[in-house]
């Protein structure tokens, strides 16, 4: 729900990592949107919908591609959607309150108790569909997402260098946004400038070594699906 900016993932060079992360989906649910700094970097879904409690985060948000939005509550509307199977929900909450570092910082408008906490999650678990949540490292979050996948990502804010943490519930696959793709911006940088270097040297072959190189490189990616 509506916060003022302070821990923005947009500031924290934290959106390519989680971007990178995030599976195929026909629609994608961001249930907390504050200023949508997920929401605006990634490439869109077939449906997207941002969920704010805060009216201002709903009527200053703004993309390059249709948003449903929604002012209310995410516990509400995710609880009665009609999920098919091919959702991804990502939900960025307010940071639980025991693990800020610098309370102050922290300006919500719509701020989160535990019993907050407990409720979403509860909900997130239930959901059948993907879900990605980002927070610090707690053990409430441990103890309720025991069986999810997790991982920690450390960024830099306004407190410093601090670690983030992503709970989800899928296996993650190969990368499927591929200008996300890489550790850090280098690695980014690295990989994007091969595959520019790879895609001028196929685009300068004679159309049969076209062909016949793309069909090599489909029966290559086919084996390795096959056997992950």
């Amino acid at each position: 729900m509506g916060n003022v900016c302070f821990g923005s993932k947009a500031t924290s060079g934290l959106c390519q990592p989680l971007i990178a992360l995030m599976p195929p989906h026909a629609t994608f649910i961001e249930s907390h949107l504050g200023n949508g700094a997920v929401m605006r970097r990634k490439p869109g879904a077939l449906r997207n919908i941002g969920i704010d409690l805060d009216i201002r985060a709903v009527e200053r948000f703004s993309c390059d591609y249709p948003v449903e939005l929604v002012h209310g509550c995410c516990h509400t509307y995710l609880s009665g959607f009609a999920y098919d199977g091919n959702e991804l929900i990502f939900a960025d909450p307010p940071y639980l309150k025991s693990t800020r570092k610098a309370p102050g910082r922290y300006r919500y408008r719509h701020d989160y108790e535990e019993s907050d906490h407990v409720e979403l999650l509860g909900i997130l678990k239930a959901v059948p569909c993907q879900v990605m949540v980002c927070g610090y490292s707690c053990e409430l979050y441990d103890d309720m997402l025991c069986d999810w996948n997790t991982i920690a990502l450390q960024v830099m804010n306004r407190a410093g260098v601090v670690t983030e943490r992503v709970w989800f519930n899928f296996e993650p696959d190969r990368v499927h946004w591929s200008r996300h793709a890489g550790r850090n911006f280098t690695d980014r940088q690295r990989i994007r400038r091969r595959a520019q270097t790879w895609g001028r040297r196929y685009r300068a072959m004679p159309h049969a070594e076209r062909v016949a190189v793309l069909a090599e490189m489909m029966a290559a990616e086919a084996e390795v699906c096959h056997d992950a």
